[in-house]
């Protein structure tokens, strides 16, 4: 899956994604890191901004790291840029994994705010 050694076959070489996926586990949790080479064909082709304008009127949160070297920055940005209303942008600082690491609390805060502002019928 994940490999800083351009020797070893991976998915991402992306520093933050190694420390990510290579972090040291709880007890008793096992995650093995490999990679089926079908996933791999599939995320090679996967376009995920491609379709962007076709999720309105849905609504669209989209928590973009400002220095995320896995999905890139600016290519999140274009994306949101490219999606129509309603859509709301949450910029924080780090990478690709810091909304579930070092900034899991301004993004799980702009996740609760969005989710509550979407889904309850009132927005409380």
């Amino acid at each position: 899956m994940v490999s800083a050694d351009p020797a070893v076959a991976a998915s991402y070489r992306a520093q933050d994604a190694v420390d990510f996926y290579l972090q040291e586990l709880p007890e008793g949790t096992r995650w093995d890191n490999s990679v089926t080479v079908r996933s791999t064909h599939k995320a090679r082709i996967y376009e995920p901004g491609v379709l962007i304008d076709r999720v309105s009127p849905t609504p669209l949160l989209m928590i973009v790291g400002e220095q995320d070297t896995v999905t890139l920055t600016d290519t999140g940005l274009t994306a949101y840029n490219r999606a129509l209303e309603p859509k709301q942008l949450a910029r924080i600082p780090g990478g690709h994994f810091a909304p579930y690491t070092t900034e899991f609390a301004p993004a799980s805060t702009a996740s609760t705010a969005f989710f509550r502002d979407h889904l309850t019928p009132d927005g409380d």
